[in-house]
Parts: C-alpha cells; sequence; structure tokens
C-alpha cells in the first residue's frame, strides 16, 4: 500500500514540473500570431489616426530613372469609405508620381498590374534595384505616413510583372479617331454643298427653259397668222 502512495506521488510530482516548464516556455517564447511580420519581400505599414492598413509593399523596376509598378495592397478596417494616396519619391523627370485608389469600408484592395488588381505605376524609378525607395501614403481624412519601401528588378517571383499599359496609345487612337471624323464630316458638307448648288442651278435654268418655250411658241403662232393673212 505506502509503494502504491509513493509511486502516486512521484507521478503527480513530475506531471507538475513538466506543467510548469510548458508554462515557463509559453512566458518566455511567444506566440508567433502574436507578433505579425511580412509574409513577402515588402514592407507593413499602418496609417496613423485611420483603420488603414498597407501591407506587403514593394517596388518592382528593371533600373534608374525607368517605369517601375507598387506591389501590395491597402485594406480598409473602418467602417468609411477611404481614398489613399500614394506618391512615389521625385525621379530623374523632376515629376511625383501620385495615384488615389478609392478603398470602400471592409475591403481591401490589390495594388499590380494584373487583370483583378489597381496598378499604381512610377513614371521614373528614383533609385536602382537593390535600394529603397521613399513613398507617402495619406487618405482624406488627415492620415498621412512617409514609407522606405524596397526596390527589386522584374526577376524570379516578379518576372511577370511589368508597368500598366500606358495610356498614351489610346489618347493617340482618340485622336485618330477625332481626326477622322473631323474629315469626314468635312467631306460630308462638301458634297452637300456640291448638291445644293446643283439643285440652285438647276432651279435657275429651268425657268430659263420655260421662257424660251414660251418664246419659240409665240414666234410659231405670229407666223401662222401672218400666212393666213397673205392667203386671205
Amino acid at each position: 500500500m505506502k509503494r502504491t502512495r509513493v509511486v502516486a506521488a512521484k507521478t503527480a510530482l513530475a506531471a507538475g514540473v513538466v506543467a510548469l516548464g510548458l508554462t515557463g516556455c509559453s512566458v518566455t517564447n511567444p506566440a508567433v500570431i502574436k507578433d505579425p511580420y511580412p509574409a513577402s519581400d515588402g514592407i507593413d505599414a499602418d496609417l496613423p489616426g485611420t483603420q488603414v492598413l498597407l501591407r506587403n509593399l514593394i517596388v518592382i523596376g528593371a533600373e534608374q530613372g525607368a517605369e517601375a509598378e507598387l506591389i501590395g495592397s491597402v485594406i480598409n478596417n473602418g467602417t468609411e469609405d477611404a481614398r489613399v494616396s500614394i506618391q512615389a519619391a521625385v525621379g530623374e523627370t523632376g515629376q511625383p508620381s501620385q495615384t488615389t485608389v478609392a478603398v470602400a469600408a471592409g475591403q481591401a484592395v490589390q495594388f499590380g498590374p494584373g487583370s483583378n488588381q489597381t496598378p499604381v505605376s512610377i513614371s521614373a524609378l528614383a533609385v536602382p534595384p537593390g535600394n529603397i525607395t521613399g513613398l507617402t501614403a495619406s487618405t482624406s481624412s488627415g492620415g498621412r505616413i512617409d514609407l522606405n519601401v524596397p526596390v527589386l528588378p522584374p526577376e524570379g517571383d516578379y518576372a511577370s510583372v511589368t508597368p500598366a499599359a500606358s495610356p498614351t496609345g489610346s489618347a493617340g487612337a482618340t485622336e485618330d479617331a477625332t481626326a477622322g471624323q473631323g474629315e469626314t464630316a468635312t467631306e460630308d458638307e462638301a458634297a452637300t454643298g456640291d448638291e445644293t448648288a446643283t439643285e440652285e442651278a438647276g432651279e435657275e435654268s429651268t425657268p430659263t427653259s420655260t421662257n424660251n418655250s414660251k418664246r419659240k411658241q409665240n414666234q410659231s403662232e405670229d407666223e401662222t397668222a401672218a400666212e393666213e393673212e397673205s392667203a386671205n
């Protein structure tokens, strides 16, 4: 009986030591889920005074001065819609690139050149790949933060990332279409003018022809009357 009690006591003591050890581990090593970290090469940021979150931001560009693309996402955890502006550091063009994105309450918007993404292009990259470039994110409600975003070349996982198509081609097509419409309208007007002139000329010539016919008819009647008088 005594041996049984001693064994039970030792077992309980061992269990207590194990539990204490596990508790100590949880104190010195917090759960990973409580210590979030970027899941990719990009950076995370929260706009001060708002519930707008920026996640996994990274810039993909081939070389300094070239057009680049921002990859990442913006999340609006607020109850109201937000307008988030992303402005890049001034590149060789001397003009800052700025894009404003509307994010509905409780929704997220993905940045990128994909069909289901919103393109955020940088007209001229301020630094070469392998460096960091400055971005400023702000909202219409006043939240603002300056960011240092890594720049990577379009290689490996990012080989398919290319800047969104420039609207220049569309504008050119629009101008060509407009010019074509103008030329067509001019041709139509010219044709209409010619037809109108022809019709007017026809109308003017019609009375002249009628008058000539009447003159010939009167002359014929006069000749007939003269012949009858001579016969008498």
